[in-house]
């Protein structure tokens, strides 16, 4: 933006004579259209809603771990489960809608198509939200460019993705205080763990720090559990969630055990 000093001034406006505006507008434009006949890799991210049965949201994004990881951190604090499926087998243009279908009758709001946006990881990502009636067996979800109809994404659901493990139905509190001594010794990923609570606002930046501090791995392990058992009951379950997604394998283990 300039500012720019008007010839004269009338009642209700500004008369501005022969002005010489800046080109990026017109730059911007050319390279908007540019940007759409550019190829782009990207992931396709599927989380289901652990509190609405056979409830899905479905992300079509940039493949930026930034934004993903944003989404996943949102998509923790609305009690999802995260997904894995493979990313589209041919690149996706920027600007351009792409169309979601089901094999089997679903609901598909607010729209069945996408579009394919950079967004910011501070804002909002678009989605679409998929309702499955009857989940008993396998639906296929697939995804076509809206200009040709080619398909360019194809995956599964099956029963196996979308039933919940045993221990979601345990609450955080509970599965620390009989894994206390086991998470001390054999916790890792302590970073991205406090990097997760951080971003959901169970720990600030002072109190990592804190547990940053300790000079041993086993130290640092203690400090953090008893923070987090300190903050009350929603922390612990926090906390547990986010084990669940970093370190599922140590999780069973526990768990089994």
């Amino acid at each position: 933006m300039t500012l720019e000093r008007p010839t004269r001034l009338i009642a209700f406006s500004a008369v501005l004579e022969n002005p010489s505006f800046s080109l990026l507008g017109v730059l911007w434009r050319r390279l908007r259209s540019a940007l759409n006949s550019l190829p782009m890799h990207s992931s396709v991210l599927i989380f289901q809603q652990l509190n609405a049965a056979n409830t899905f949201r479905f992300y079509l994004i940039p493949d930026d771990n930034s934004v993903k990881q944003a989404i996943e951190n949102q998509e923790m604090q609305w009690n999802s489960k995260f997904i894995p499926k493979p990313p589209p087998f041919r690149p996706l243009f920027l600007g351009c809608k792409y169309q979601v279908t089901t094999t089997k009758p679903a609901r598909i709001t607010p729209q069945t198509q996408l579009p394919f946006y950079y967004k910011s990881p501070k804002e909002q990502q678009l989605f679409v939200e998929i309702y499955i009636k009857n989940m008993a067996k396998e639906i296929g979800l697939l995804m076509t460019d809206t200009r040709d109809g080619i398909e360019v994404w194809r995956a599964s659901l099956r029963s196996g993705d979308t039933n919940l493990p045993a221990r979601v139905s345990r609450t955080g509190a509970a599965f620390m205080k009989e894994n206390k001594t086991m998470l001390c010794s054999r916790m890792g990923q302590l970073s991205t763990i406090l990097m997760y609570l951080r971003d959901a606002n169970v720990i600030n930046s002072d109190e990592e720090e804190e547990v940053q501090r300790q000079d041993t791995s086993l130290k640092r392990n203690r400090a953090l559990l008893k923070l987090v058992e300190k903050k009350g009951l929603e922390a612990q379950e926090q906390f547990y969630q986010i084990l669940c997604r970093q370190d599922p394998y140590l999780m069973e283990d526990l768990e089994l055990s």
